[in-house]
């Protein structure tokens, strides 16, 4: 899947990290995930949530200084009060969140039962809504694409400054909208994001892990064990040595690529110009860039944001996402 590295143009900036760290929280993901859903005031999204006040005008105040979101106000019965909308480059991040629907429930035990379905209008069909490339529109899985590196710089894990509580995940365990327990093992852990995005360059032993993330033995060998429990790797007996052990991904970790595609392109949100991006991927069928887009696996069309609407308990289901 990779290519030997390029040499380095960068002017400023690491569009990719931030991103990372910006949506690498579950609390920054709900939130999203509830404004596209319509509840945009404060106390809306405070009650849905059940998030503390803190947590939650940390997260808005990042959103909006980041351009995802915008205060705009609006009058209620007493005084001028402000509502939290999507901007151009939060309503772009609707394909994040229905990969990261359409992977939780293909690969992660109960959730299919749970979550609802997405239906593409156009067609009539309920859709998995797979990763396509935007300009032949065809499908994409990790397998397809080739990835180039600016540099032969290690892969920079993004900082992981906020924390996601058990006591948090327990409280919204009952409502499968909430709570999307393995994808916050990959994102929600900066270590666990980096080994798959290193696995996905090519990585496979130990010490490329450890060079490549400049990471401690011990974190590296504990998150390594959890990404095989949790299936995302599988480890082998190494080529080099009949001792040591490779680890690949497996076919639930390879799933998990169009999630990691859309962060990567919508990072690019962040370059400044002239800035060239630390990785970039290529589809190899048609060998062009590779631009992320949803699919109906019925029709063969992208799907739009405005034609497709959710079958289930989910609030609005009939309506274009943030529209």
């Amino acid at each position: 899947m990779t290519e030997a590295p390029a040499r380095r143009v960068r002017p400023a900036g690491d569009p990719l990290r931030r991103a990372l760290e910006l949506l690498g929280d579950q609390w920054t993901l709900l939130i999203l995930q509830s404004l596209f859903f319509r509840f945009r005031r404060y106390e809306e999204l405070r009650l849905r949530l059940g998030i503390s006040p803190t947590a939650l005008s940390g997260r808005l105040r990042d959103l909006v200084e980041a351009e995802v979101l915008v205060r705009t106000p609006y009058r209620d019965a007493r005084r001028t009060r402000h509502e939290y909308r999507l901007t151009e480059r939060g309503l772009a991040l609707w394909p994040l969140l229905v990969s990261i629907w359409s992977w939780e429930r293909q690969w992660v035990d109960g959730r299919r039962e749970v979550l609802p379905t997405l239906i593409h209008v156009d067609c009539g069909l309920a859709t998995a809504a797979p990763l396509g490339c935007g300009h032949c529109v065809r499908r994409v899985d990790a397998r397809d694409v080739r990835a180039r590196r600016l540099d032969s710089t290690g892969v920079a894990a993004a900082t992981a400054s906020k924390r996601f509580r058990r006591k948090d995940a327990e409280a919204l365990a009952s409502d499968p909208l909430l709570f999307f327990p393995d994808t916050m093992e990959l994102l929600g852990d900066r270590w666990s994001t980096g080994i798959v995005v290193c696995a996905l360059l090519g990585a496979r032993h130990f010490s490329e892990f450890e060079r490549e993330l400049g990471i401690g033995p011990s974190v590296l060998s504990d998150r390594l064990t959890r990404l095989v429990e949790l299936d995302v790797l599988r480890t082998e007996t190494a080529s080099t040595r009949v001792d040591a052990r490779a680890y690949r991904l497996t076919a639930k970790g390879l799933a998990f690529f169009p999630a990691l595609a859309f962060i990567a392109e919508w990072s690019r949100e962040f370059e400044v110009p002239g800035q060239e991006p630390d990785i970039t991927l290529t589809h190899v069928e048609c060998d062009e860039r590779l631009r992320p887009i949803l699919i109906c696996e019925h029709c063969g069309h992208e799907l739009a944001r405005d034609a497709v609407r959710w079958s289930g308990p989910v609030p609005y289901p009939n309506r274009a996402l943030g529209s």
